[in-house]
């Protein structure tokens, strides 16, 4: 038997996020607002020719608005500089659908372009599933001035039926692991985020012209500087200096500065794996690179315990962890005795855990499992 009631309900929430009223949808669909309105309260369903139009219209099959709910889903956001990534999960984690959108830090693009990049990923969500309820959007500098008050007043009358939550991208992290005070990332920078109350405390993370080392960026500039010092015959010769030539195809690094500085921080960035490279061979200064960028950690993670009080446990995250994960650890037992937790998942994992707390009170026990199976095989 058909529910007209949930079939109206469907209706609404699709009309609702692509931000239509219901006389500017009467007229997409050549009806008079008074259908619309009838069969968004169920007093009268949508004909066959009407169901097929609405379907066409919100790029959804006939069967989805058919077919019973039978669990509310939530919509995890994870927006940096680079990339914003949207999923939709089910309470037990399953991945039921991924959005990758650019970058939507508003301090990097404008708070407008911000929020409406935000705004249009869950509006693709809610299309492919109206059923989404609960929302947690863990952005980049949403922290700063009235950035997030501002995203949860678009999101809210946008998407009136949704449940929102705003807040920096480091929950995304601090989610990730029920145990954890502190995330650290080691990627293209470096950074230690610590949750200390209803606060986040960050330790490091000042960019590539104060940073000293813990990050991909200060790996690659140690290694290049030091080539262009072997070559000025201030240090002596070392495979490492030898790789990079190799990769960048040069008789001396010197021959490649223009370059250098033309990629900028993400090139230089990019030569940390040559210095792993030439660590997994026994050069000596890679492995003093290395071992000066888990001491500069080290010094965060330490700092974000003897400081603030944080538990010794931190999740780790970025590409040098992802990476490199087991050379790294094994030089930052020697300075801190802070355990690393490595998920495996991205940050989305952790914003979607936010999403279903608030309703669930505590994520399922399978969460965890569900998400690493369905998460790679959806296409984005």
């Amino acid at each position: 038997m058909l529910d007209t009631e949930l079939l109206g309900k469907k209706i609404r929430e699709l009309r609702s996020s692509q931000g239509l009223t219901q006389s500017e949808f009467a007229q997409r669909l050549n009806v008079s607002c008074q259908a619309v309105s009838n069969w968004e309260r169920g007093i009268s369903p949508p004909d066959l020719d009407n169901l097929i139009r609405i379907a066409s219209q919100f790029g959804v099959l006939i069967d989805d608005l058919l077919r019973p709910q039978k669990e509310e889903l939530f919509l995890g956001v994870d927006g940096g500089g680079t990339k914003t990534e949207f999923a939709v999960v089910s309470p037990d984690g399953r991945v039921l659908k991924r959005i990758v959108k650019s970058g939507s830090n508003p301090n990097d693009i404008g708070f407008p372009k911000s929020a409406a990049l935000i705004c249009d990923g869950i509006a693709e969500a809610l299309v492919a599933f109206p059923g989404v309820k609960g929302i947690f959007c863990g952005i980049a500098g949403i922290t700063t001035g009235d950035h997030a008050k501002n995203l949860s007043a678009e999101i809210k009358k946008r998407f009136p039926q949704l449940t929102v939550q705003i807040g920096t991208d480091a929950l995304n992290l601090l989610a990730m692991e029920d145990g954890a005070d502190m995330a650290v990332i080691s990627g293209t920078g470096s950074v230690v985020f610590v949750r200390k109350g209803d606060e986040v405390l960050r330790l490091g993370g000042w960019g590539y012209l104060f940073d000293q080392a813990g990050s991909a960026y200060d790996m690659g500039r140690s290694a290049i500087a030091a080539a262009l010092e072997e070559e000025d015959f201030l240090l002596p010769p070392s495979l490492l200096t030898q790789l990079l030539r190799k990769r960048m195809q040069v008789f001396k690094v010197w021959d490649h500065i223009h370059a250098l500085y033309a990629g900028g921080k993400p090139y230089v960035a990019s030569f940390s794996t040559t210095v792993f490279e030439a660590y997994e061979q026994g050069d000596r200064r890679a492995i003093r690179i290395v071992d000066e960028t888990a001491q500069a950690l080290a010094r965060l993670l330490n700092a974000g315990v003897s400081l603030h009080g944080a538990r010794p446990v931190a999740v780790a995250s970025g590409g040098i962890f992802e990476h490199h994960g087991d050379v790294v650890l094994s030089h930052l037992k020697k300075y801190s005795s802070v355990t690393l937790l490595q998920t495996g998942l991205p940050p989305i994992y952790g914003a979607c855990r936010k999403a279903c707390k608030p309703q669930a009170g505590k994520c399922s026990e399978d969460f965890y499992n569900n998400f690493s199976n369905t998460y790679g095989g959806l296409k984005q």
